[in-house]
């Protein structure tokens, strides 16, 4: 043991800078010890396929979405991860998991991650559709099933419905003879009832036609765009560039629906 009491009676060694080093030796166990049972507590990803660097597995998704989740599925099962870009996807196909996930665990997986053209619609996804599950969202709830479906209001508008339905029947009738576009016809009369029920009034003749067929245009261009692959959604960084010009489309929408609405 000579070389520890000469190690030790070294001036330039003192006690304080043992003490130090043991304090950084024991910090340095405690972090490890703490990144360790955290890495143990987090369950793996299902298996997947292997992708590329930055763009995943995005090369190899092809134009028919489901036929290649069909083929992946019979490879990794039921459940696997698909990377689109940075996007980690996890796709399930079962009847028991997609039970699990929307009505067992529905609270877990409740919230959505909105894309570009949906924000810009809703304002920053704050509408009863895209808001994450909590208090906002409750409330939202609540406004909607007590001012649109709670037993009473829908009572006391059914004279209303029923005659706008009634109005439409006779629309058709007088049009007998003529070509009818059912697809329209269907869209405003949902909409006139739902008008009527709001505010108890709605567009009739020219212009309630002609307000329909604005409208059905308007949201079945909303509809594509809701569902069109982005590249700003796979690649947050060029979001700012908006190369396919879908947010300016979506704030066209929302501005007309808007303006049409007031």
């Amino acid at each position: 043991m000579a070389w520890w009491r000469s190690f030790a009676g070294d001036e330039r060694f003192s006690r304080t800078t043992l003490t130090v080093l043991i304090s950084i030796f024991a910090v340095l166990w405690l972090l490890w010890s703490i990144k360790k049972q955290r890495k143990a507590a987090v369950p793996p990803l299902p298996p997947g396929p292997r992708g590329l660097p930055i763009v995943g597995y995005l090369p190899f998704v092809g134009t028919e979405l489901h036929t290649k989740f069909e083929q992946l599925y019979g490879i990794y099962g039921p459940i696997y991860k698909v990377w689109l870009a940075n996007k980690l996807c996890i796709v399930i196909s079962s009847p028991s998991l997609v039970k699990e996930v929307v009505r067992d665990q529905d609270v877990i997986f409740s919230n959505r991650d909105a894309n570009t053209a949906a924000r810009t619609v809703t304002y920053g996804a704050v509408d009863i559709a895209f808001s994450p599950n909590g208090a906002d969202w409750k409330m939202l709830r609540k406004m909607f099933v007590r001012e649109m479906l709670s037993p009473a209001n829908l009572d006391s508008t059914f004279s209303l419905r029923r005659e706008e339905l009634r109005n439409t029947i006779r629309n058709v009738y007088d049009k007998k003879g003529t070509p009818i576009d059912v697809g329209e016809l269907a869209f405003v009369t949902v909409m006139n009832a739902i008008m009527i029920m709001l505010w108890g009034g709605t567009l009739r003749g020219e212009e309630g036609a002609k307000f329909g067929a604005e409208f059905k245009h308007i949201f079945a261009e909303l509809v594509i765009i809701l569902a069109k692959p982005n590249v700003s959604d796979l690649f947050p960084a060029l979001a700012r560039f908006d190369l396919q010009g879908i947010r300016r489309k979506a704030k066209r929408i929302s501005e007309t629906i808007d303006g049409g609405t007031r």
